[in-house]
């Protein structure tokens, strides 16, 4: 089926053509903003998890500077050297463990060991405090020592052993362990233990993922769970494979593809290091989530290219219908013309090619019908004219017999006259009924014009003169046969005037200036034509009257262009005007080939 049709071939090429390189683009296009979209998204996670570092370390180094409370106060940093020596020493000790409290955001409660006098202050978040006397060691950090810091995983808040104290409506804390120590003289004073609420890790955390998609952690260097979007993981010790890659991970910050436990995704993390914490900023995001952004704007930009490729696949039919249309309304012309309808009429008024196409082919068929239509009126012309030859061929061979005999009767009198009128009657005769030549040399029509014209001389006698100036190298120039002598017929029959002057008749032979006619023009004295009547004559030979037997009423002139045209393609013409002679003078134009020339 499309091979056998133009309109489907042209349907399925630009379809094609036009499909194929918009496929490509949609996958080309999805693979590369896939990956482009890919790495802006894990960039800018990583910048957002740099931002977060740069958060918690801001809070959490402001929580440790608090500690420095102690050392930029004079009278506490004596206390702490000296040792408490009485009430007032314990007041300004709760002095500045109050300002602690002010200073460190996020202030549950705090704990103090002075070593030079073996006593614990706490103080809460409620203000507050006790203390009591005693080496507790439970509450005293083995591994702190020469005024290094460090962060305890999230934990309940206890009471470090001091009794009586109110319970803590807080489910979960951090705590900054930290050495007080005197630099200059090497000296333990005590330690200091801070709980801090999560409250402000959680919102820093929060802002970091997104709950529903991704998964959040902050780990420490025994890899502890500081914080995690899965609640269950808190303060838990993570065992995983991914954790070691993160941990064993020589750059501070970075991320990798991750494909086991049941993840696909990608890891990225940034380590957060400080002398008192060493945190790991750690975000799972799974590929769909990695990849929704990349499918949203893929599936946008195919959606894009889907619709632009209906429309350019309905342009494409419709263009194509558009275009094949035309051959198709060809098609159905040319299927009547094999039936045999001639006569149809090709309407496609278009100026591109296919309404060329149509015109030349319309032109083409109007040709071959006016040839069709010439050839069989030219043919029942022939027939007609055989008929009324035979008609007057009653016994064409006793004609020409009984002419020799009465010719030679008349030679046997001496009456040569009389033989030679003989002789141009039977020229006529044998020249009129040879029905198997219709085109004859100027020569041979010239022949028969002059014995025509010695038999009326002899009627009217030295009345007539008959000149023809024609020159020799027309005289081969092929015309219909009997064109001339009609014209000098009408003159006898409606021109000629015995008592007048002298008739005349003069014919003239020449070819055009373009070389493409055969002028013959005969002319003569007689008595003319009408104005009116010469003018009438002239439009209804210009109306191309050539139809054989439409006979004209004037000078018989419809014969001789019926027969022009039948043989010339209705390019032959016939002029009728004044003669300079006085009379009437018509021009035949006859096209010639140029090898006739």
């Amino acid at each position: 089926m499309i091979s056998n049709s133009i309109r489907n071939k042209m349907m399925v090429f630009l379809i094609a053509a036009t499909l194929i390189p918009i496929l490509a683009s949609i996958v080309i296009t999805y693979s590369l903003t896939t990956n482009k979209v890919t790495k802006n998204t894990l960039k800018s996670n990583a910048d957002l998890l740099f931002q977060g570092k740069t958060n918690l370390l801001n809070y959490m180094n402001s929580a440790h500077q608090a500690t420095f409370i102690f050392y930029n106060d004079n009278k506490l940093f004596t206390i702490l050297n000296d040792g408490i020596e009485g009430y007032q020493d314990d007041q300004e000790i709760y002095r500045g463990m109050s300002l602690l409290s002010y200073s460190a955001k996020d202030f549950e409660q705090a704990h103090l060991y002075i070593h030079k006098s073996d006593i614990h202050y706490l103080i809460v978040s409620d203000r507050s405090k006790r203390s009591f006397t005693g080496n507790n060691e439970k509450y005293i950090p083995r591994d702190l020592f020469q005024g290094r810091s460090y962060i305890e995983p999230p934990h309940p808040p206890g009471k470090f052993g001091i009794p009586s104290m109110p319970i803590s409506n807080t489910d979960e804390v951090i705590t900054l362990h930290s050495s007080l120590y005197y630099l200059t003289a090497k000296k333990e004073l005590g330690t200091l233990s801070i709980d801090i609420r999560m409250d402000s890790i959680r919102t820093i955390s929060e802002q970091l993922y997104s709950a529903t998609k991704e998964e959040f952690y902050i780990i420490d260097e025994n890899r502890r769970v500081i914080y995690s979007s899965d609640q269950q993981a808190s303060s838990q010790s993570l065992d995983n494979l991914w954790v070691d890659q993160v941990m064993t991970a020589d750059a501070p910050k970075g991320n990798f593809e991750l494909r086991q436990d049941g993840f696909s995704g990608e890891i990225i993390y940034d380590k957060m290091v400080t002398p008192f914490l060493n945190w790991t900023l750690v975000k799972r995001i799974p590929d769909e989530t990695l990849h929704q952004t990349a499918r949203e704007v893929a599936l946008f930009n195919s959606g894009i290219a889907a619709l632009f490729l209906v429309l350019t696949i309905l342009a494409t039919v419709i263009i194509t219908f558009r275009l094949t249309a035309p051959i198709k309304k060809l098609i159905r012309n040319m299927n009547q013309i094999q039936s045999g309808n001639l006569q149809v009429t090709i309407d496609l008024n278009r100026k591109d090619e296919f309404g060329i196409l149509a015109r030349r082919f319309q032109l083409a068929m109007d040709t071959i019908n006016e040839m069709i239509i010439r050839e069989y009126e030219l043919e029942l012309a022939r027939k007609s004219n055989e008929l009324n030859m035979l008609q007057v061929q009653t016994n064409p061979h006793f004609m020409n017999n009984a002419l020799q005999s009465i010719g030679t009767l008349a030679l046997q009198k001496q009456q040569p006259e009389i033989y030679n009128l003989i002789a141009s009657l039977g020229k006529m005769m044998r020249y009129s009924m040879n029905t198997g030549e219709p085109i004859v040399s100027l020569a041979r029509e010239l022949d028969y014009v002059k014995a025509y014209f010695a038999l009326q001389r002899q009627r009217f006698g030295e009345h007539l003169q008959y000149t023809a100036y024609i020159d020799d190298s027309l005289l081969q120039q092929q015309i219909p046969k009997m064109i001339l002598q009609p014209l000098v017929e009408n003159y006898f029959k409606h021109g000629f005037d015995i008592n007048a002057v002298t008739g005349e008749i003069v014919i003239y032979g020449a070819i055009s200036a373009d070389k493409r006619w055969l002028q013959l023009e005969v002319s003569d004295n007689g008595k003319g034509i009408d104005p009116a009547e010469l003018k009438a004559l002239q439009e209804r030979l210009a109306q191309g009257k050539s139809t054989w037997g439409n006979g004209d009423s004037g000078i018989g002139l419809s014969n001789i262009l019926s027969r022009l045209k039948l043989y010339y393609n209705e390019t032959a013409k016939l002029e009728v005007k004044h003669s300079m002679l006085g009379g009437v003078s018509v021009m035949l134009w006859i096209p010639i080939e140029e090898e006739e020339l």
